[in-house]
């Protein structure tokens, strides 16, 4: 699927992905004014990817010599991806750029054969590439091991939210409790879930906490724990109601022990002003700083005590608030720098 940003753009940018969708390269792609591509082909079927990957590969270099862009922004996992963009541009000399979403034989495959010989891969493609973007220092890190050439770290963004307190949505949705908390997760293993959930139970008689993202995978987790009368699996509603939802609760979190994780729902409540609990990783805490209340741990009592120290002071929470919408300020500003960083890598001579 092509999608044009700005076709007068003065060079002609091709930004490619193999997935269905990328938020990531969907904005970045924005910003550069560049013609996004979104290829997918029988995704989610592990047994397949053999054959998938043969298609993609072809689909890809038929739309690059269709194109023939001056400059291909790539988007690793999968690594087959810039790869294929890699021998397309060293056959007509164009400049190649990969943004590393993530380091896939680190993310995806830890450890193993199959680890070392994606991580080969990773190696050379980086290392030849004209410059590699990544959302946060940490693999920038992992990519500075391997070679690579001009690391960028562009950090993920979410624009100020224009969206307004509405008792209309508290009602509908705070199940009459007083407050109401916000958690959205994909459904990763290492999302506490279960742990967010037992510790909203010590509150429930005051606390409403609902979860977004898969139902069915998240209802199934959690109930093997415990049944709870506060927690409510609002699934995926629509992106206004969403809009409304998180601009009306009270406080929202993010937990989970994914080592590499800076969640773009942290972005996200920053643009709402959220107070928000989150789990202390490094990614986290280089972006946000202080902003963010920090859990000590990812257990239901740490949570539950950092839930406790939001509801019981309305003080700390307007504290949380005005640090959270401080660092949006903060967050706009870096975004513009990067940006023109990332514009300037661009740049190719006729």
């Amino acid at each position: 699927m092509l999608r044009q940003s700005n076709p007068k753009s003065k060079h002609k940018i091709l930004c490619i992905v193999w997935a269905p969708y990328s938020a990531r390269m969907d904005e970045l792609g924005k910003e550069l004014g560049g013609t996004k591509v979104f290829l997918t082909f029988l995704y989610g079927r592990t047994y397949l990817a053999p054959l998938r990957y043969i298609i993609l590969f072809l689909r890809t270099i038929i739309i690059l010599g269709k194109e023939r862009p001056d400059v291909v922004y790539a988007q690793n996992p999968s690594v087959f991806c810039p790869l294929t963009c890699l021998l397309f541009c060293r056959l007509w000399r164009k400049k190649l750029i990969i943004d590393h979403h993530a380091v896939w034989s680190i993310k995806t495959f830890s450890k193993g054969i199959l680890s070392a010989l994606l991580r080969r891969m990773e190696k050379f493609v980086v290392a030849k590439a004209y410059a590699n973007t990544v959302p946060h220092s940490l693999w920038a890190k992992e990519l500075e091991k391997m070679g690579a050439k001009n690391i960028l770290t562009v950090y993920d963004y979410v624009a100020k939210s224009k969206a307004s307190r509405s008792e209309e949505w508290r009602k509908k949705y705070s199940n009459g409790k007083k407050f109401v908390a916000l958690a959205p997760h994909g459904g990763h293993p290492l999302e506490r879930i279960e742990n967010e959930a037992q510790a909203a139970a010590k509150f429930a008689n005051s606390l409403e906490l609902l979860f977004s993202g898969p139902p069915t995978k998240m209802k199934g987790r959690i109930q093997k724990v415990l049944d709870l009368s506060n927690v409510n699996y609002i699934g995926f509603v629509p992106n206004n109601e969403f809009e409304g939802i998180k601009a009306s609760v009270d406080l929202a979190l993010c937990i989970t022990d994914e080592p590499y994780t800076l969640s773009h729902s942290l972005l996200e409540f920053a643009a709402c002003s959220i107070p928000t609990i989150s789990s202390p990783q490094e990614a986290v805490r280089e972006l946000f700083g202080e902003s963010l209340l920090y859990t000590k741990s990812s257990s239901p009592e740490d949570i539950g005590a950092a839930i406790d120290s939001l509801l019981a002071s309305p003080e700390v929470r307007e504290d949380y608030t005005l640090r959270i919408a401080r660092k949006e300020e903060e967050l706009i500003l870096r975004r513009r720098q990067e940006i023109e960083q990332l514009r300037k890598l661009t740049i190719t001579r006729h």
